[in-house]
């Protein structure tokens, strides 16, 4: 087939490149609930591409600025989530594949200072990091810097402590911040039981991929956030165990780190592939109407052993292709016209030009070349 040869090394990139664009858009919408947003921006593009093959000027318009109003809308209903989507940025740019270690020790720690506070009807909020950095999403904070201690917990949670208000960050083993600001949640499916802790709790865990554990101080229950999804946990042997599943005591070993990597979200990782082929398709392979005259230089291949040409045959021709202008672009420059001198004897040989020989890739075809014959002497070379 003659399209395989046109498969190079740049389609696949591109294709790579849409793949993974099309991804993280798929993975932040589906966390911050713009999915259907972000499907129909692509919809809508993919549609004005196709439009503008088939000379639908007026229709490619009206998809081009329904996509461009999409968008518009996108960014004004989702202002701060694509504010804290750049923000993680940073975790990906700096390769924070690791998550801090915690012992088991401060787990104890942990677990008994949330269930004692909840029981005694004492507020709390803490923030257990994970990959993602939370710097832009947290303000006010009062550097701790402490070891983690239940008795240090409780402290900082009384009532009457000057710093109970707010979120304690914990970092690995140490209490990094207290009296920590964290963003509120906008959802509307938030429990009516639920106050400004929780909501608080909400908006951290929606924008960033931390663990945010809270005691509730009216009811004495306590719920782990991870991301959209609430954990109420009944005791203190559940919360153990929520944390060891949640936020590893270990670091990861390198074949679980690219095992995530490859495998994680799978359904949206084809579905990626899946849009991306799509749209490459429609943009390169589809029909086009573009014209361009081009000038293709002579190749003659497979001369005759003991041949050679006698004359100076044309070295270029002239020829106007007709296609989609992505996909004539990268060929302009390189185009050649391949002659097969295979089978010829010696003497004046009159070489009609055929289409074939330009090698064109799907969507591009000639429709006239100039001069169509080009005359070529082969000679017998002298004998040595």
């Amino acid at each position: 087939m003659q399209w395989v040869n046109w498969l190079r090394w740049q389609n696949f990139v591109d294709i790579t490149v849409l793949s993974i664009a099309f991804y993280l858009v798929l993975i932040w919408a589906k966390r911050t609930r713009a999915l259907h947003l972000a499907l129909l921006i692509i919809g809508f593009h993919a549609a004005a591409l196709l439009a503008g093959h088939f000379d639908l000027t007026i229709t490619g318009w009206v998809f081009e600025g329904a996509c461009l109003a999409v968008i518009g809308l996108l960014v004004l209903l989702f202002q701060s989530e694509l504010q804290h989507s750049l923000l993680r940025l940073d975790s990906i740019a700096h390769l924070r594949f690791r998550v801090p270690a915690v012992s088991s020790r401060a787990y104890d720690a942990i677990v008994a200072a949330m269930f004692e506070m909840a029981h005694s009807n004492i507020g709390a909020l803490i923030v257990l990091t994970r990959k993602d950095p939370i710097g832009g999403l947290v303000s006010n904070g009062l550097r701790i810097d402490a070891e983690v201690s239940k008795a240090l917990i409780e402290a900082i949670f009384r009532k009457d402590s000057p710093i109970h208000d707010g979120a304690v960050l914990i970092e690995g083993e140490r209490i990094a911040y207290a009296r920590l600001v964290l963003p509120l949640s906008g959802r509307e499916d938030v429990p009516t039981e639920f106050g400004t802790r929780h909501r608080a709790a909400l908006g951290l865990a929606e924008s960033s991929d931390a663990l945010v554990l809270v005691a509730s101080e009216e009811r004495g229950q306590v719920v782990v956030i991870d991301g959209r999804e609430i954990h109420p946990m009944p005791d203190e042997a559940a919360l153990r165990q929520a944390l060891y599943s949640l936020h590893p005591e270990r670091p990861a070993s390198v074949w679980s780190k690219v095992r995530s990597l490859l495998f994680s979200n799978a359904r949206y990782r084809l579905s990626a592939v899946a849009l991306a082929g799509l749209i490459w398709g429609v943009s390169f392979l589809g029909g086009g109407t573009t014209v361009k005259t081009v000038i293709a230089q002579v190749e003659f291949a497979n001369v005759p052993a003991g041949l050679y040409i006698a004359n100076q045959p044309l070295n270029s021709v002239s020829v106007q292709l007709r296609g989609n202008s992505w996909v004539m672009n990268p060929i302009i420059s390189g185009l050649t016209a391949h002659v097969d001198l295979s089978g010829m004897g010696v003497g004046l040989h009159a070489i009609r030009l055929a289409p074939a020989g330009l090698k064109l890739p799907p969507g591009v075809t000639a429709e006239r070349l100039s001069p169509r014959t080009i005359s070529l002497r082969l000679a017998r070379s002298a004998a040595r």
